[in-house]
């Protein structure tokens, strides 16, 4: 079988600032007071025909011409000025919250526009029974464009909590333009086995059984995709000739949906390696480690398109919003590449993915090499 040797170029993080996607701030304010959830105001979606929504899957999931669809996006308009509730906290800071209900969903997440996070202020994500949070959001999760895509919050009830400490009281902003009720599942099985999970086909493994022990480096360079808000793809972060830690991430043209600022890109989202639920004999899981907070919390945000091609079926992004201290602190991999012509002497290709949204698959393929192209790769560890 024809296999070019896999070179591992260390990086040093001497050099780089630290960064992290959301900044630990030790929870919600009101996690830690006895600030009532119940005193808030919610906005109840209105709902969706399932059916035509369904239809319209059927369709999709058939052509896979864009991305999978997990979510119905409902377009709102929720400020810090027109909805919502203000209260001034004895310390002079003052603390808005916003409930969203969707009922029956599986998760909720949003997309915000003119997002304006002064220093110190924070933005948190929670449902309503305190299990599950995303965040804090601070000024370092600012763009020129003012967009955010959040990741999901699981079940029908989210609460958007803001808090200003005094001295920026009044300078923050945002705007709630989307809020997204996910219907098919991304990160964890019901009772009836809804689509997401397991909806890969028989050829797709969990990346941690043997098939994928050669390629250990490259499927910690795969990430899952959340594309404008209510969609799916992947794509592996790639390494470039300086070794200078450039998130540069490739994946499909196809994907290109909507505005890549408010994209998330998911890493190590997968069943580990010992973890009882690991299938591979078959593609079924059940609800496990993958489940975790960890398992999505190494979430990076926003990218700009460098190239794309539609013939080709490719784009290449850079990351706005992670470095390689986020690399490191994730134990993610610079998957590499290189353009020799060695087409003819193929045997095997490797495909590692997240498909139809699923937890991360690898799969194989056999051919004399004809009818197939491949890249052999010089990556990066951190």
């Amino acid at each position: 079988m024809k296999r070019k040797l896999l070179v591992i170029c260390a990086l040093a993080a001497a050099g780089f600032s630290l960064n992290a996607q959301t900044t630990d701030l030790g929870g919600p304010l009101s996690w830690k007071s006895d600030i009532r959830v119940d005193q808030i105001d919610y906005e109840v979606m209105r709902g969706f025909d399932a059916n035509i929504v369904a239809a319209e899957d059927a369709v999709n999931d058939e052509n896979k011409s864009q991305p999978w669809r997990f979510g119905y996006k409902y377009d709102t308009d929720f400020s810090l000025q027109n909805s919502g509730t203000w209260e001034t906290l004895s310390d002079g800071s003052k603390l808005w919250r916003l409930g969203i209900t969707c009922e029956n969903a599986i998760t909720i997440n949003l997309l915000l526009e003119n997002v304006n996070i002064p220093a110190g202020a924070s933005l948190y994500l929670f449902d309503g029974d305190k299990t599950n949070k995303i965040g804090a959001y601070t000024v370092r999760n600012n763009r020129e464009d003012g967009e955010l895509g959040t990741e999901m919050i699981f079940g029908e009830n989210m609460i958007v909590e803001y808090h200003e400490p005094a001295n920026v009281a009044g300078q923050g902003s945002l705007t709630i333009s989307s809020v997204v009720h996910g219907y098919r599942t991304l990160t964890r099985i019901q009772n009836d086995l809804t689509r997401a999970l397991n909806s890969s086909g028989d050829c797709n493994i969990d990346v941690n059984c043997p098939l994928g022990d050669p390629w250990t480096n490259q499927i910690r360079s795969v990430a899952m995709i959340i594309v404008n808000g209510n969609g799916a793809c992947t794509g592996a972060l790639i390494n470039n000739t300086c070794d200078d830690g450039t998130p540069y991430f490739l994946t499909a043209n196809h994907c290109l949906s909507g505005n890549t600022s408010n994209w998330a890109f998911r890493f190590n989202w997968e069943v580990a390696e010992g973890d009882p639920t690991l299938s591979c004999a078959t593609t079924t899981n059940t609800a496990s480690s993958y489940n975790l907070s960890s398992s999505y919390d190494q979430t990076a945000n926003g990218a700009t398109v460098l190239e794309s091609s539609g013939n080709s079926d490719f784009a290449l992004l850079e990351i706005d919003n992670m470095d390689v201290n986020d690399a490191i602190n994730w134990g993610v991999f610079y998957a590499g590449w290189d353009n020799t012509d060695v087409q003819s002497a193929v045997t095997e290709v490797i495909g590692i993915h997240h498909p139809s949204g699923d937890i991360k698959k690898i799969c194989r393929a056999f051919d004399t090499g004809n009818n197939i192209s491949h890249s052999t790769v010089a990556g990066a560890d951190v």
